[in-house]
């Protein structure tokens, strides 16, 4: 059964490869054996990030992220999340230590639930902070790529206000949006200098300030998708014309077989045979029994 939920990774990867979109969502297929060097990075760093609270010494956070670090496979020279610790640290107690003296709660990793055309929509945010008695919030979301550009990223953030706004019946001018970008320009800092970290501290947390208007826009072309994935004959649809090449495929995990992904193998990609494509509920019965 096609999987019910929507949420903004969804929304993107139907924009981004409808074949992608099919085998993922409608299909619920999962690969199995792969390992991608930058979402092991992403996850590294976000298992890092929720460790953190504002009692935490610098120190403290440091010897925690090694830890995380030393059970990971990617190239940590070509990936240097250590070094991205004494700018988060720096951001933390900047940023969100004065929000919690100010009133506002902090959640880290908070799923958030909400629905669209009676569908259910969920979310991870990475630090959302709410006060309640002023019925304000601020998302904050995480980004681990090394450059720091908020375009791509605004459906997202608005989607996530969306939804939070739905939970605290408030206003959307009570809400604010952030991306972090902690690992974007690690070359160029100088860790001896603190003026240096916190430069590019202040250059990689981005605000987006949106409109009303603009998520009613967002959402209408939501609703819209969600209407095409509803109407769209997946019995009929053909995986090699619907798949959408791009640079994106570098993190497809399907990107090279020749039955899930023709288009791409025959492009000469090849799909790894260590790696085994399943269904979610296969690879949940796999991880039972071991």
């Amino acid at each position: 059964m096609a999987n019910q939920r929507w949420s903004a990774s969804r929304f993107s990867c139907w924009e981004s490869c409808r074949t992608k979109y099919k085998l993922c969502y409608i299909d619920e297929l999962v690969v199995t054996g792969k390992e991608i060097a930058v979402q092991e990075k992403g996850l590294a760093f976000h298992q890092i990030a929720e460790l953190m609270n504002s009692q935490m010494t610098l120190e403290e956070l440091t010897k925690k992220a090694k830890e995380i670090l030393n059970d990971t496979t990617f190239d940590q020279e070509k990936y240097p999340v250590i070094k991205a610790i004494p700018r988060f640290y720096m951001w933390w107690q900047e940023y969100v230590t004065k929000w919690e003296q100010e009133g506002y709660v902090v959640t880290k990793e908070a799923w958030e639930y909400s629905a669209l055309e009676k569908k259910s929509i969920v979310g991870a945010i990475d630090v959302l902070l709410i006060n309640e008695t002023t019925k304000e919030a601020i998302i904050v979301d995480f980004k681990t790529g090394s450059t720091a550009k908020i375009a791509g990223y605004e459906d997202q953030l608005m989607l996530y206000a969306y939804m939070i706004k739905n939970r605290l019946k408030t206003k959307y001018n009570k809400i604010k949006t952030y991306l972090f970008f902690p690992l974007a320009g690690l070359k160029d800092e100088d860790l001896e200098n603190p003026e240096s970290t916190r430069k590019l501290m202040l250059k990689t947390f981005k605000q987006l300030i949106f409109t009303e208007d603009q998520v009613k826009e967002m959402l209408e072309h939501h609703k819209d998708i969600i209407q095409s994935s509803l109407k769209e004959n997946w019995e009929q649809f053909d995986l090699e014309k619907n798949a959408n090449m791009s640079y994106g495929c570098s993190w497809c995990d399907f990107l090279g077989h020749p039955t899930y992904c023709p288009a791409s193998y025959k492009a000469n990609f090849r799909f790894s045979r260590k790696c085994k494509v399943m269904t979610k509920e296969q690879l949940k019965e796999q991880e039972k029994n071991q």
